[in-house]
Formats: C-alpha cells, structure tokens, sequence
C-alpha cells in the first residue's frame, strides 16, 4: 500500500537565482565534488575482499547486490510493465578505486555518511538498522510518525529538504548529502533529482513500494545495510523477522480451513475501490485466509464497482478492512447511514490502519510496518482469528469504536 503523499512533485522551484547565489552555488557544487571523489588510500589492497560480511536477496524483485572485491553493485529492476530497464549503482569502499563503466552519478562512497530520505518508508528501515546518525536529511516532518526521528529534526540534526513542498537543492548541497533516496521506478525522470544530480548529489530510486509481498518490502532494508556496511547486523535481524513470519503462517496454514469474509475500502461517491485480486492489499487479506468477494480480479491495484454492487456483500460481510481515512464509526455513518446496516458494523468487526498516527499526518504504517512484516501479519491474524494470538495487541491495526 503506497502513501501517496509521499510521492516526489515533479515540478521546478519558481524562483530565479541572481548571479550571487548562482556563484556561491557553485562554490558549494564544487566542494560537493571535491568529497564525492574516492581518494585511493596508499595501504590499498587489490586482493583484498573488503566485506567480509554479505548479504542476500531472497524475497524482493525490486533490486539485488553484488559483491567484489572493493566495490559492491546495486541493481535496481523496472518490470512492472512491459518497458524493462536496469538501473546499476557502484558502492565503493572509502580509500579504494572506483570501478570503470559507471558515471560520476552512479558511484557511491561507502560507507555513507550523510544520506536523505525522500519517503518515510525508508524511516524505519534507517531505525531497524541503528542508522539513524547517517540521516541528515527528510522530506518534511510533518509526515513523520518517528519521535525519535522528529526529535532529531527538531535537534537540528536532521534536514527538512522539502519545507515548502519542493525539493530545495541548495539546501541539500548546503548539508553535505551525499546520497538522496528517492521514491520511484528506477530510471523515473524528476526534475528535482536532476537538479540533485546535476549538483553533485547521486539520487537512488527506492521501489519497495511496487513489491507483492511482506517480506519483499522489508528486504529493501538491505539496500541501506550495504550503503553502510551493516550486513552483519542486516542479517542477524531480518532473519529474527523472517522466522517469526513463516512461525505465523504455519500456524495459520495448521489451524484455519476457511476464514470470514470481508470487504474493503468505501464509497467515493457513486464509485467503490475494492482491492484488486493481484493487489497487495488482497496478498495480506489472502495470508490470513479470508474469502474475498473480489479475489479472482486481475487488477494489481484498486477494482472500481458501483455502491449497490460493494453494499450487498457488505450486508454479509464478516469484517470491513480500511475504509479510508475513517477512524470512529460515527465517521462511517457521517459518511452515509445505509453503513449501519452492515454486518461489519452491527458486530463492531471494522478496522483501519491507524493503530499508531499523528495528528500531523504521521501513520506509523508507512513508516516502521515496512519493516515489521510479522507484526503486520500477526495484526492481521489477530482480526481474523484471536484465538491463533491470544497474547497480541494490534501494533499498526485499530478497531474503529
């Protein structure tokens, strides 16, 4: 599920720069070059394997790594239509040779030490990975359920990049970022990131987002482990992560023959957007075993249907699971009364995904959900069938009162 707030504006800046800060720009530009250069230390050694630790990528589809001697190559895949590309990174370890074939935009000093996040998905996988002091820049922190990262916004430690809702340049060249993770296919055109790379600034498109499952998501992780050399780390705690899940599903796959029912979404309108039977909202509903009306579509995302079409299996419905922004059931009738005549609704069985939100416009569950798989899996257990969790509180998962 994508927040679509976090999606990057493609639009320029509407200001126009005078000769003086175009100079002192380019006086920062320069200097950004200067440090994104890799001085070759005189103690290199070529026969030496500089990563001692590695890391696989078993789940996603979205991206893998490669592992040489001084440098490591990211791949980031686009094949989620029929246009295919490959978008390849060089990681280089400091003080070593940079690898040929690859452009100034496309080497990374590693382990990196001033990186930004254009997205909160990438907020907890920073905090899943003790990563925190490599932040210095986010989007803005009006959309950040983290105190521990708006702490460090608020500190001065942390960047807001976008504090009027375009990507500053200046600010981010200021700061000394040497690596911006966007949001995006991988060879995605924004005339920001341009702009950023333009500076100095090489900008990798993160798609955990169009990733089908669970532990897809999370493995993106593993992307920002070998920008900081935590591999070790990387593996001890998303193996901890993969364990408990596949714990869960086998004892959903042992206990449950047939789930309830549920719908999904609600009215805009005359119009009703269910999930789609391909989508990854279905993905989780289909871990738990729940029948779904709609689960042999073959849409990827939203199915559109009229309100009478939606409404007749709601009367039935055991469950009703993310009506939009709804969080109290008085919000479901405001919205229209024929709600009230829903099974969900009389047995009180409607959940939304605002277990952990501020008032702000920070949702927890486009934040560390990403990278708590089993945690997303448990909650939604525990709405399905409670007596499988008995002990587990929904972390991300509310019941609407």
């Amino acid at each position: 599920m994508k927040r679509l707030r976090n999606n990057i504006t493609h639009r320029r800046a509407d200001y126009t720069l005078t000769w003086f800060p175009a100079l002192l720009i380019a006086l920062l530009l320069g200097c950004q070059d200067s440090k994104n250069k890799n001085a070759v230390d005189e103690g290199f050694d070529p026969s030496k394997d500089y990563f001692s630790e590695k890391t696989s990528i078993d789940h996603a589809i979205g991206f893998d790594l490669i592992y040489h001697k001084n440098w490591k190559e990211v791949q980031l895949f686009r094949h989620y239509n029929d246009f295919v590309d490959t978008v390849r990174f060089a990681l280089v370890q400091r003080g070593t040779p940079s690898p040929d074939g690859f452009s100034e935009n496309r080497i990374v000093t590693i382990p990196s030490q001033r990186l930004a996040s254009m997205s909160t998905t990438h907020l907890g996988m920073f905090e899943k990975l003790d990563a925190l002091d490599v932040l210095k820049g986010i989007e803005r922190a009006e959309y950040v359920s983290s105190p521990n990262v708006r702490a460090l916004v608020e500190e001065g430690k942390i960047t807001e990049l976008e504090p009027s809702g375009t990507l500053n340049t200046e600010l981010a060249v200021n700061e000394g970022i040497e690596l911006l993770l966007g949001v995006g296919y991988p060879n995605s055109q924004n005339d920001s990131y341009q702009e950023l790379e333009n500076a100095g600034i090489p900008v990798l498109l993160n798609a955990d987002w169009q990733e089908k499952t669970l532990l897809g998501r999370a493995e993106w992780m593993k992307l920002l482990a070998a920008l900081v050399n935590k591999e070790e780390l990387v593996n001890e705690r998303f193996g901890a992560i993969e364990k408990e899940f596949n714990e869960v599903l086998q004892l959903v796959e042992a206990s449950v023959k047939k789930g309830p029912s549920t719908i999904t979404g609600i009215a805009q309108g005359d119009a009703w957007f269910v999930a789609g039977g391909k989508s990854f909202a279905y993905y989780i509903l289909d871990l738990a075993k729940v029948e779904y009306p709609w689960k042999n579509s073959e849409n990827t995302g939203s199915l559109r249907l009229d309100f009478e079409t939606v409404y007749a299996e709601g009367l039935k419905a055991d469950f009703w699971m993310v009506p939009s922004t709804a969080k109290t059931l008085d919000e479901i009738i405001q919205a229209d009364s024929r709600y009230a005549d829903f099974k969900s609704f009389k047995s009180r069985n409607i959940y939304n995904i605002y277990g952990r939100y501020t008032e702000g416009g920070g949702n927890d569950y486009y934040e560390s959900a990403v990278v708590n798989p089993h945690l997303v899996l448990k909650d939604n257990i525990k709405v399905f069938h409670p007596e499988l969790l008995p002990n587990h509180e929904l972390v991300y998962y509310n019941r609407l009162k």
